[in-house]
């Protein structure tokens, strides 16, 4: 089965963004820790947002771009965002010991739209809390958890990398 199109582009992406990571100047432990967090803001449930807080971090804290937004690109449309927001609200869900499926409200709501109403709105964002805080929930332990994964990774892939440059 040949891969689609979006997964060569996402793994390329991907590849190109740790290239870039190896060449940098930086200390490996600072450019592991930005890298982790834009890890964080890519699993954070800050959807719309991610691309903003990583300029804003990386401004702030005088992180190299390339580093932050490599860890935040890794949450991106073609290929992982789905994803991500299904374990997100199926983590949410399990901690708050909820089902996870959408109540039968809120499935009448999206069958059923009366986008022209006042009352529709207001169901639909009385309905939406029970999406959107396991949703939320669950992605801030996604964040915490795979940020405090990425740094050791990609500190010690960085240490390995100039020690086999110096090496040759």
């Amino acid at each position: 089965m040949m891969p689609d199109r979006q997964e060569c582009l996402s793994y390329e992406m991907f590849r190109a963004t740790f290239r870039r990571l190896l060449a940098l100047d930086d200390p490996p432990e600072r450019t592991a820790l930005a890298f982790s967090i834009g890890v964080f803001i890519a699993f954070s449930p800050f959807l719309g947002f991610h691309t903003i807080l990583a300029t804003l971090i990386a401004f702030l804290f005088r992180f190299n771009k390339v580093a932050i937004y490599g860890g935040t690109f890794i949450n991106n449309p073609f290929l992982t965002l789905v994803p991500i927001i299904i374990a997100s609200y199926a983590i949410g869900a399990f901690i708050l010991g909820r089902p996870l499926r959408i109540s039968a409200a809120g499935v009448e709501l999206l069958k059923d739209p009366h986008f022209l109403t006042a009352d529709y709105y207001r169901r639909l964002f009385r309905e939406s809390w029970d999406i959107v805080w396991p949703f939320t929930i669950g992605g801030m332990v996604l964040s915490v958890v795979c940020s405090l994964v990425a740094y050791p990774v990609t500190s010690s892939l960085l240490r390995a990398h100039r020690r086999s440059k110096a090496a040759n």
